[in-house]
């Protein structure tokens, strides 16, 4: 069993262990910050204070013997505004767990983002449409289009996106070897990024058609 419990202050998951139905893991979910709980640990609740949270990355790691996958990692790390990283990880072997965990990881990650790190994706809205340029791994965000590196700027209505479980990469719709491709475990923020690049893409296709 994987539980969920919601009121209008805070939102709580509790995730079981791998072998046994006792929680493993209590996330508490509130405006002021996250906890993170271990009900049957000895180590202390942490909790991160919604202001310290600055970046996110997430992804699924295979675990591999040495003839096949037995397992699966559920990796979800939060960096602070002093570099510090805190990690959540749910590890399923042989399939036991793999849907909750699946589910449980799926889930806390909608809730950070929906938390703690909404406001950023809105702050870059924001500035897009006030036409003021910023950067966001490597990506400069101009009026008329992006550019990184030494590459000239790529107009909005050139731009495009290939989408995939682990990954995305932009890239010219002709020109397919223009490209740049974002980790989602590996950039932080990749998942923003990608928001940021589907929205603006959206609202110029619009602006075109009026």
């Amino acid at each position: 069993m994987y539980f969920r419990m919601m009121n209008e202050q805070n939102h709580i998951l509790e995730i079981p262990g791998l072998l046994s139905n006792k929680i493993s893991k209590r996330l508490i979910f509130e405006a002021e910050g996250l906890t993170i709980e271990k009900p049957f640990s000895f180590d202390s609740a942490v909790f991160i204070p919604a202001e310290k949270m600055s970046a996110l990355r997430m992804g699924v790691r295979w675990v591999r013997g040495l003839r096949f996958v037995f397992g699966r990692q559920y990796i979800i790390e939060i960096q602070l505004t002093d570099d510090s990283i805190t990690k959540l990880k749910l590890q399923s072997y042989y399939g036991l767990r793999v849907q909750n965990y699946e589910e449980a990881w799926s889930d806390t990650i909608t809730h950070l983002y929906s938390f703690y790190f909404s406001g950023q994706l809105n702050m870059y809205m924001e500035l897009f449409h006030m036409k003021q340029p910023f950067e966001l791994l490597g990506v400069t965000f101009h009026a008329d289009g992006i550019s990184w590196g030494q590459n000239a700027i790529l107009p909005w209505n050139q731009i495009t996106t290939s989408n995939y479980r682990t990954y995305f990469v932009v890239h010219h719709k002709q020109n397919v070897r223009l490209n740049k491709s974002f980790n989602f475990l590996n950039d932080w923020n990749a998942h923003i990024l990608q928001a940021m690049f589907k929205y603006v893409v959206e609202e110029h296709k619009k602006m075109f058609s009026r």
